[in-house]
């Protein structure tokens, strides 16, 4: 009777034993699962970041590009230059606010604009400090497009 009994108690103490790396396994398994998920949030983040603060420093390159570029008067459609060695993108237009005959520079990289409130003097076009905008001043949203 004696034998029978602790083989009895052999076998429950190695399946808690068995039981017990499961669990640990199972919870380890969890952790690291939403480890892997935090991990992929963070990398999404990071590649729509970088992509934004790649388009937006194109975009004030562009901007800054134009200040150097010969320009024709301004009418009411936007007029553009482009550069294809660093694919810059800027376009200028008469601005429609009232004050100080403004022209509206446009600097672009792809779906991001950036703006900025000039003067034409000559052919070079002048920007005031302060005058940068990250949104289109127009009343309309149609007259920034």
């Amino acid at each position: 009777m004696k034998i029978y009994l602790k083989l009895t108690q052999n076998n429950e103490n190695g399946f808690s034993a068995i039981m017990m790396v499961v669990i640990l396994m199972i919870i380890g398994l969890l952790l690291l699962t939403g480890f892997h998920q935090l991990l992929m949030s963070w990398h999404k983040t990071i590649v729509m970041e970088t992509r934004y603060y790649h388009r937006f420093n194109q975009a004030s390159s562009a901007l800054n590009w134009a200040l150097t570029q010969d320009w024709q008067t301004p009418t009411d459609q936007w007029q553009c230059l482009t550069d294809t060695k660093y694919k810059l993108k800027a376009c200028v237009k008469k601005s429609l606010l009232k004050v100080d005959n403004y022209q509206l520079l446009r600097g672009e990289a792809d779906d991001l604009f950036l703006y900025s409130l000039t003067h034409l003097k000559d052919t070079k076009l002048i920007v005031e400090k302060g005058h940068w905008l990250d949104y289109c001043p127009e009343k309309r949203s149609s007259d920034c497009e």
